[in-house]
């Protein structure tokens, strides 16, 4: 029966073990049993790892020279044979010459000449089992295969052109290979990267390349108890959500662009389910123009749709949603349509996918840069480009091929979102001045 450690690599301590049992010609189930270890991996150790020994004076290293019938190969023999000869090495002149001795002992366990009673006498080339040597070979065998690619020029060549296109266009390294089909792991191709054996450098890489943590000296302000975030705070919000298992949830936020007055602002609204996430431009950061879209988007889908759709909202304690009535009630007839409900104070992580989503907008608009010169139908397109971006979470499908079946196409229109192939998306959008 295998033991349990059988599936462990030898030690240096279980090879001189194997060493000192051979020595003392113990069977090879015995050795096996000692060590716990099936017998079939003792014999490939000692196979794979034993050593050849010759004298360095010897006349014939030949493994035939016991059964060996050559003759005459040189002038210079006297008897005829020329294992026997001591003007010209045999090894040098015979076809048939070998290394390893012919023995039955080579054959058959223990495979090697340690414990062998007749090793003084017998002229034969030696072969030992030689446990520092093993352990060397051992170490050398674990590290040396995994030093250097494992591909081919060509086929290093090829990777090189569909990674870089990709990192060119904005995707991420385990979306090319996953949409490309190759048979390569991320990890490895970060380790060519860091290698320089691509084009591609660790700075052309999304998140390779990070700002250190930021500290601050400035006390925290304390929160202000506005009446509004009664019945809204994260605690309701759990509550709400327990209550009412399987609603749709909506995580609300808004993209600056450049800090100052007269800037334009992005209301973004991610669907938990699927990382959906649409896009609306701001004329300003206010309340106002938050109520101005959902106004719109209420028009669009109808208050039936809308309740239906937008069951639950999740944002921040910004200024611009600081009046959920507006948002929650139809204006015409004042019926509850959604319910909004606020993070704690200082937690965005509380609504961590909207924050973690908005990377990829940043990608096509970077942080700093004002949102003034792009138009509606710029927005429209990022979110396309953003929606239609393939994700891990999501199989390697994208937001938009998930959500299909879940939402009313009404709530596609929003953002005019259609589907973008794969091998076409881009997170790079040009640069607006």
């Amino acid at each position: 029966m295998v033991k349990s450690n059988s599936i462990h690599h030898l030690t240096y301590k279980q090879r001189q073990h194997i060493e000192t049992l051979l020595n003392e010609s113990v069977k090879l189930c015995n050795i096996a049993s000692e060590l716990h270890k099936d017998p079939r991996g003792i014999k490939k150790e000692i196979v794979n790892h034993r050593q050849l020994s010759v004298r360095q004076n010897a006349k014939n290293k030949c493994g035939l020279q016991i059964v060996c019938k050559k003759s005459r190969l040189c002038n210079n023999c006297e008897s005829g044979l020329c294992k026997y000869c001591s003007y010209a090495k045999c090894s040098t002149l015979c076809c048939d010459f070998q290394e390893l001795p012919e023995c039955k002992t080579m054959k058959r366990f223990p495979y090697v000449c340690n414990g062998c009673d007749k090793i003084k006498e017998c002229p034969l080339p030696k072969v030992f089992y030689k446990a520092s040597t093993a352990q060397t070979e051992y170490e050398f065998n674990v590290s040396e295969h995994k030093k250097g690619p494992q591909l081919n020029a060509v086929q290093m060549k090829q990777l090189d052109k569909i990674i870089s296109d990709g990192v060119k266009r904005g995707i991420a390294i385990e979306v090319i290979i996953e949409t490309n089909h190759l048979h390569i792991a991320p990890s490895t191709v970060y380790h060519y990267i860091d290698l320089n054996l691509l084009e591609v450098k660790n700075i052309d890489l999304k998140r390779k390349v990070r700002y250190h943590q930021r500290y601050t000296i400035k006390p925290k302000a304390k929160p202000l108890n506005y009446d509004y975030l009664n019945n809204r705070r994260f605690d309701d919000f759990t509550q709400y959500l327990l209550e009412n298992p399987g609603v749709n949830i909506w995580q609300m936020d808004t993209l600056i662009g450049k800090k100052g007055e007269g800037e334009n602002t992005v209301l973004s609204l991610l669907y938990t389910k699927t990382n959906l996430q649409l896009f609306f431009k701001l004329r300003s950061n206010c309340a106002d123009e938050v109520n101005r879209v959902f106004e719109r988007i209420k028009k669009h889908l109808g208050s039936d749709l809308f309740k239906e759709i937008f069951e639950c909202l999740l944002t921040d304690n910004g200024k611009e949603f600081s009046d959920p009535l507006s948002i929650e009630a139809d204006s015409q007839t004042g019926e509850t349509l959604t319910h909004v409900f606020y993070c704690n104070p200082g937690r965005s992580d509380q609504k961590g996918k909207c924050e973690k989503n908005h990377e990829h907008f940043r990608e096509c608009i970077p942080q700093g840069i004002s949102f003034n010169p792009y138009m509606h139908s710029d927005i429209i397109k990022i979110s396309n480009q953003v929606n239609n971006y393939p994700r891990k979470m999501l199989g390697f499908h994208s937001p938009y091929e998930s959500t299909m079946s879940l939402l009313n196409k009404k709530v596609f229109e929003l953002n005019q979102l259609h589907e973008i192939p794969a091998h076409k998306v881009t997170l790079k959008y040009p640069r607006k001045v």
